[in-house]
């Protein structure tokens, strides 16, 4: 359930707001919040329908109309058509509103507040954006992001959670997770979300979302455009300060996101899986290769039966459980394989003919050998590195 107006009034910066009309609208959603000033200034040709975003609250110190009052209803007027939810203004140049504002925000249920000058628009912003995220938090939690991402939602579900969080989806959805590289170093998390709350460009185009100790940046755009969304990416990194050379940048494909916000996740989740898995960074799903088949059955008996089947009799031995692992990862290559592991190629070849004798794949050609291998491998390394 998105966040209602009367009950943003709780927050500490809103304590000392005042309803002065348009009291019938207190039961309206918010889901964003802005600052209105000179886009009505009377020297401003400013037309941008998506200046103010839908389901906002919008604060004030009504700068732009000290000269003339009649500007105000105009602005108001204005901020109702472009669907905003509640409006307050500092009361440092005017008192009271024109009688007229005041009739317009009673007949169509706009909640209008003053707040006296103590109060600071950045901390209004701040603490209105972190109860909204705080909201969508609630439910999108991490226990609902794993079930997407697993795929025990129903439908329904997945199209409930779209539409109770605040970010309002366009045409198409896409879903990126970052985490970082190095294992133990974690994102600024607070630093991360305070910019993004404070970035008024990003908040209906983009949204956050913590999981296991890494981030989700789900982004909508009315294009289904790679390069689209890939804009939108690179702004919310800068913005966020976010160092791209230091973190894995999982990106899934593009979906509609009332339909499927959860294949958006999984993908965008399953490729950061398979990079941790593989120790490289594939950047995209569709570079994942077997893994797009692997995750999703990595739990299934039939695979853990034949995993065990294949790396119970050398899981005791490092040397050349080591040495399988290193093949595999560097995709059968025994050249790379003996560079990694500090030895000459022979004694790579000696090692993977004492394996074939141990898991009793003697009679088998080397296509077969390596395919079974790598599939148990990778099902070993899923659940040991990226903890699935």
């Amino acid at each position: 359930m998105a966040l209602k107006v009367k009950e943003l009034l709780q927050l500490q910066s809103l304590q000392g707001f005042k309803l002065v009309s348009g009291d019938k609208g207190l039961d309206k959603a918010v889901c964003s919040a802005g600052i209105a000033d000179y886009e009505f200034a009377p020297d401003v040709n400013y037309h941008n329908d998506n200046a103010f975003d839908k389901d906002s609250f919008v604060i004030s110190s009504l700068l732009f109309a000290q000269n003339d009052s009649s500007r105000i209803l105009d602005a108001v007027r204005n901020l109702y058509e472009l669907g905003i939810s509640a409006f307050a203004y500092k009361s440092v140049i005017y008192n009271e509103l024109p009688a007229e504002v005041l009739a317009f925000s009673n007949e169509n249920n706009l909640p209008i507040f003053s707040f006296g000058p103590e109060l600071y628009f950045e901390n209004i912003i701040y603490e209105i954006m972190e109860a909204v995220q705080r909201d969508d938090t609630q439910i999108l939690a991490e226990a609902n992001i794993k079930k997407m991402i697993e795929n025990e939602l129903p439908k329904e579900e997945v199209l409930r959670i779209s539409k109770s969080i605040s970010l309002l989806f366009k045409k198409n959805a896409m879903a990126i997770y970052l985490k970082p590289f190095a294992t133990g170093t974690k994102l600024d998390m607070s630093r991360i979300f305070r910019n993004f709350y404070l970035n008024k460009s990003l908040k209906n185009k983009a949204m956050l979302c913590k999981y296991n100790k890494g981030l989700f940046i789900i982004l909508t755009s009315a294009y289904e455009e790679d390069e689209k969304f890939e804009l939108i990416l690179n702004e919310a990194m800068e913005s966020l300060s976010i160092n791209e050379k230091k973190v894995y940048i999982a990106r899934g494909n593009i979906y509609h996101p009332y339909e499927e916000l959860d294949r958006c996740l999984r993908e965008a989740y399953h490729t950061f899986a398979a990079s941790v898995t593989d120790c490289r960074d594939y950047g995209h799903f569709n570079n994942i290769g077997s893994f797009k088949y692997l995750i999703p059955l990595k739990d299934s008996y039939a695979l853990n039966e034949f995993t065990e089947s294949i790396l119970l009799p050398i899981l005791d031995k490092e040397e050349y459980l080591n040495t399988v692992i290193t093949l595999v990862i560097n995709n059968g290559d025994i050249t790379s394989t003996a560079l990694e592991c500090n030895c000459h190629q022979n004694t790579i070849r000696y090692r993977l003919s004492k394996v074939r004798e141990l898991i009793g794949a003697g009679k088998k050609t080397e296509f077969e050998f390596y395919a079974e291998l790598s599939t148990a491998v990778r099902i070993y390394l899923l659940k040991k590195r990226a903890a699935l």
